[in-house]
């Protein structure tokens, strides 16, 4: 063994190491981008959009269920004459049947829950109230 060789070994055991390190990485680096990549890949595909003509018929819908919980609540006298919808969204509630919807005066918010007995909106024993809550100060009517 030269002098050469003798002086040579710690450089090439760090050598070795560093190629082995920078396998280790590189493998690491592919994976990585293999899996980032194919989770890209299969993202599912973007829902498309929705009808117009869809939208604006459950907007209708939604509307004249809305007007007619109103229309019932006035009826009984639980809330003014001059009550209007606040919006146009029906929320449905964890009952089967059973929908929400906001209404409003100058002076106060209500929250209309009612339940759906038929579909014939005209006929009012189709439309069941269930609560009527106003603003921050709780239900004003709750059926029992």
């Amino acid at each position: 063994m030269t002098e050469y060789d003798a002086n040579m070994t710690a450089p090439k055991r760090r050598w070795t190491a560093g190629r082995i390190l920078a396998l280790i990485g590189l493998v690491l680096f592919v994976a990585a981008g293999a899996y980032f990549g194919f989770n890209w890949y299969n993202a599912p595909p973007p829902t498309p959009p929705e009808n117009p003509a869809a939208v604006a018929e459950r907007r209708a819908e939604a509307v004249a269920l809305c007007t007619a919980a109103i229309s019932t609540a006035k009826g009984f006298g639980i809330v003014p004459a001059y009550t209007e919808l606040a919006s146009d969204v029906v929320q449905r509630t964890e009952t089967q049947g059973r929908y929400s919807c906001l209404a409003h005066t100058d002076a106060a918010k209500y929250q209309i829950t009612f339940e759906l007995m038929c579909k014939d909106l005209n006929n009012s024993k189709c439309m069941s109230l269930y609560t009527v809550a106003q603003d921050q100060t709780g239900p004003i009517y709750q059926r029992h």
